[in-house]
């Protein structure tokens, strides 16, 4: 898949698509675009920002640019393993992959299956995880959709008995493979199904299909750190880049006044308890501020 076809993806589960010289930009949350695909690097100038920023309302992009750019010292979760395997994993790990193997049945799953067995693990983990909106009501059978009907989108699962434990949604760029969605079943996790359908899942890319690397997300803005460390575990590694934050021109003037910095802090910090978008906001500061706002 090309950056193209994924920005009709994006169009077609509703996100408004910006195309710049070097890159697609999309609205990944109400005020904010991110390049697309995020895990490819960028460097994009000022022309090209100003005309993703002119879009109304947009205060602000975010994109991964390289270790030589601006922006805050981040890192993007990546395996690029050629002999991936159980000795690629720590002895605790291996364990919990080989239970998991065993508890539960692993392989392809249809995307349309998924859409129909799927909601469960999808709640659970948004639940767990303290998230809310998502792929919720319409938004679900409308990215289950554009997925199916978009060249490069794969489905994966992990089931314990009748129920889908676990899925995962690939995505197979020209350069590498994206792990996408992840969700699973609070009640199943006992069988280690997030654990057998990862290692799945990677060593079938990179060992039996000989896929150069796959991509795990960016650092995230929201404090995740147990989630890192279970990619991590299973055999990814940060690897260092930059992600830069640019603000609307009107935003970043306001933002380089200090006490207008500590007013947004304290708004955030009071409202990212109970709301994602507050935590999400409070992110952006911090690393705009770590990259130098």
């Amino acid at each position: 898949m090309d950056s193209g076809t994924y920005a009709a993806f994006l169009q077609a589960i509703g996100h408004r698509v910006v195309q710049t010289r070097s890159a697609y930009w999309y609205d990944a949350s109400k005020f904010f675009f991110l390049s697309a695909p995020a895990h490819r690097i960028y460097e994009p100038d000022t022309d090209e920002l100003r005309s993703v920023l002119r879009r109304f309302p947009c205060l602000g992009v975010r994109f991964a640019a390289s270790l030589e750019s601006t922006g805050k010292l981040s890192y993007q979760i990546v395996c690029d393993n050629p002999t991936y395997g159980l000795d690629a994993l720590s002895a605790n790990v291996r364990s919990k992959v080989r239970r998991g193997l065993k508890r539960c049945n692993v392989g392809p799953v249809a995307l349309p299956t998924i859409a129909a067995a799927g909601r469960r693990a999808n709640q659970d983990t948004l639940a767990r995880q303290g998230r809310d909106g998502g792929l919720d009501g319409s938004r679900w059978e409308r990215f289950w959709a554009a997925a199916a009907s978009t060249p490069g989108f794969e489905g994966w699962g992990a089931w314990s008995g009748d129920t889908l434990a676990a899925f995962l949604v690939s995505v197979t760029f020209d350069d590498s493979v994206e792990f996408l969605l992840a969700r699973s079943c609070t009640d199943d996790l006992s069988a280690y199904p997030n654990n057998a359908l990862i290692f799945h899942v990677t060593e079938e890319m990179l060992v039996r299909r000989g896929v150069r690397e796959i991509t795990f997300g960016l650092e995230s803005l929201e404090p995740v750190g147990p989630l890192d460390q279970f990619k991590f575990g299973m055999g990814f590694r940060p690897r260092p880049l930059r992600q830069r934050i640019v603000f609307h021109p009107v935003l970043r003037t306001l933002l380089r006044h200090a006490a207008v910095r500590a007013l947004f802090h304290r708004w955030t910090e009071r409202r990212g308890e109970k709301t994602v978008f507050w935590r999400k906001v409070a992110g952006v500061l911090r690393f705009a501020e770590e990259g130098g706002l």
